[in-house]
């Protein structure tokens, strides 16, 4: 894992090929999602002001989901690339069966950042977090 900020479409998928994909994993499909993540957590725990343990865990990947009526189709990865996801919506599409459902755009963006992009993980180095 790195610490560059998660961006999958400049990265790992072409935009187009993914939305292609999400595409025709949802045809036929009341409704439908694609999400990434990227996920890290880091733990350092002392006993008496002494490091008993330190762990860190870093992991990334995607779901697919396709939903007709009550029936929902999922797969997931923890691999994101346009092979992977062609599986995923193959597996994703069984729930679905055949149809003629499309793909809705997604909404405009009105959401206010509530959060900052900081990362304390890396604003500090391993022997400064252990001072603390």
């Amino acid at each position: 894992m790195t610490d560059a900020p998660f961006r999958p479409f400049d990265t790992h998928l072409d935009e187009a090929a993914a939305l292609a994909t999400l595409r025709a994993a949802t045809d036929g499909a009341d409704d439908g999602e694609l999400f990434l993540e990227r996920r890290r957590a880091e733990a350092i725990v002392l006993d008496d002001g002494r490091i008993r343990q330190a762990t860190y865990d870093a992991s990334q990947g995607f779901g697919l989901r396709a939903v007709r009526g009550e029936v929902a189709g999922y797969a997931h990865s923890t691999e994101i690339t346009e092979s992977a996801l062609r599986r995923a919506s193959e597996t994703a599409r069984l729930a679905v069966g055949a149809g003629g459902g499309t793909l809705a755009a997604s909404p405009r963006g009105t959401n206010t950042r509530l959060y900052r992009p900081d990362d304390p993980m890396a604003d500090a180095t391993f022997p400064v977090k252990i001072e603390l």
